[in-house]
Parts: C-alpha cells; structure tokens; sequence
C-alpha cells in the first residue's frame, strides 16, 4: 500500500492566520466594550459577536485538525482517504472513473464546508457525478475526482499526475481481494441526541431565554438607578437594595442551573432519557422564574 501526502502547510498557515484574525478582532471588540461607561446594548451585541467567534473558532480548529492529519494510501483493491478522525474506503472494483478538475464540464459546486487557500473540505455537486465529497487542499478544478455509484471523492495528493497515473493503473488490473466501501467518522457525529428534536429543542428553549434576558438588562441597564431593589417583602415592598450591577446575578444562576442540568442531563441520557427531558424542562422552568424576578427588579410586575 502507497502513502500519498498532500500539501498542508499553505492550508495550515492560513487557517491559523484566521484563527489569530478572529481573536484578535474579539479582543478589541472586548475592549471597546469595556471603555463604555456602562453596560448597554453595544455591550450585548459585542457579547453575541464574541459568542459566534467562539464557534467559528472551534470549527476552524477542528477542520486543521483535520489537514494536519490528511493523507490518502492507494494499492491495487482500495483507495483509503483518511482527514483527522474521518476514514473513507473505496473498494477499486466501485470506482467507474476517475477524472481531473479541467476534465469536468460546467460548474463545479460546494454546498457547505470549510474552503480557503489551502483548504477545501465539504460537500457539493459535481456535473455529472452527483453528491461530491471533497477532501483537498486545492480548488475544485484542480483536484482529481474518484467516482463511485454511490458518491465522488475530490482529493488533492501533492503529486499529483504521478496519483493519477498510479490509480488508474491499480484501477485496471483489478483488486485481490474484496473491499467494503466504508465510512467511519468521529464518535460525537453519531450521538443520538443530534437526531432528537425534542431534547434539542428543550435544550435550544433554555438557552435562547437566558441570552434574551440578558439583553432585555443590557438594554434596560442605562435607565436602571444606581440602587435597585433586589428583594420584596410579603407586602410587595423592597427590603433590600444593592448596585444594579447585580442584576446579572440572575440570569447567570439560570445559566449554572441550565449548564448542571445538561450535564446531569447527558449523563442520564442513554439510561433514562425521559429523566434527561424533565432536567432540561426544569431548567426552562428556572429560566422562566429567573425572567420573573428581573421584571421585578426593573418594574414590569
């Protein structure tokens, strides 16, 4: 079985370069919002800016994990594609043909992925061929497409007429043996709870309401006095007043309530999942309380 390397580095030194950009752009925004007088709605929005970053940032970690880890092996019965944690074996006696990007006539189309220069990792459409899984470090029409019945891989070996001479001569005196086309993929893509719109949706509910009240005090904060009353009596009076910066105090014990029941949540989730759904459901209800509380505190009841 023949190794074959792509070319990383390009791929690598620009996606860390985007890394350090989006740090770099979080860390002023940070700052400019600290430099305010006080909290307002400029602060949530850096806040929801940040918050999307993080995201972006752990995704872009995730697709150079994967380029430093990519490579593709070749022999007579299968080519094996393998791109960080994710594997994918094409038997040889499955591959019907195997063409260049020049070769391909019309629009070569990447749906979703993660593409920059020296990066090229998604899904798209090929002419001709259907469903196209790209696996390269360079554009669509540069890289060399392996079509199978059921799907096309786009790929990029370093060399690259060398690769294409060699599998097409693998490809044609035929395997020794047979191969399964597989597909293995980190075990996280294939939790159940991806495919379980219910416990999503209680989790996306809990989620949704802490960030809103959050910005409902952001918003609000500015015309807030200096003291406001953090506790009310049986009378309805307060009878304790603090800094209203202690608002936030609320929506963040909704968001350790919300964090322990997901963790208890997903702890359980195998086991019992109905017991994992009424932890979720009770953290709405907190969050539900929580909004009461600082409707309270800014006059609304």
């Amino acid at each position: 079985m023949t190794k074959w390397k792509t070319d990383k580095m390009r791929g690598l030194v620009i996606g860390a370069g985007l890394m350090l950009t989006i740090i770099l752009v979080d860390s002023g925004l940070i700052a400019l919002a600290a430099d305010q007088r006080a909290v307002g709605a400029g602060t949530f929005v850096v806040g929801l800016a940040v918050l999307f970053s993080l995201g972006l940032l752990t995704m872009i970690a995730y697709w150079l994990y994967g380029l430093a880890r990519s490579g593709y092996t070749l022999d007579r019965n299968a080519l094996v594609i393998r791109w960080g944690a994710a594997e994918h074996v094409i038997p040889s006696d499955q591959i019907e043909r195997v063409l260049t990007g020049d070769e391909v006539e019309g629009r070569i189309r990447m749906r979703s992925g993660g593409a920059w220069p020296g990066h090229c990792v998604g899904i798209g459409e090929l002419p001709g061929a259907g469903t196209t899984l790209f696996y390269a470090t360079v554009p669509p029409k540069s890289q060399i497409y392996v079509v199978t019945p059921r799907i096309t891989y786009g790929i990029s070996p370093a060399n690259r007429e060398v690769f294409v001479e060699s599998l097409r001569e693998r490809w044609e005196m035929g395997p020794t043996q047979t191969v399964e086309q597989s597909y293995t993929r980190p075990g996280f893509m294939d939790w159940v709870i991806w495919h379980d719109k219910l416990g999503l949706s209680l989790l996306g509910v809990g989620f949704l309401t802490i960030l809103a009240l959050v910005g409902l005090l952001c918003f609000q904060f500015p015309n807030l006095p200096m003291l406001v009353p953090l506790h009310f009596g049986a009378a309805g009076t307060p009878d304790r007043l603090g800094s209203r910066g202690q608002v936030f105090t609320i929506p963040l014990i909704g968001f350790l309530v919300l964090l322990l029941n997901l963790s208890l949540g997903i702890l359980a989730y195998r086991r019992e999942r109905m017991l994992s759904y009424l932890l979720w459901g009770g953290a709405i209800l907190v969050q539900v309380l929580t909004w009461v509380a600082a409707l309270g505190i800014l006059g609304y009841s």
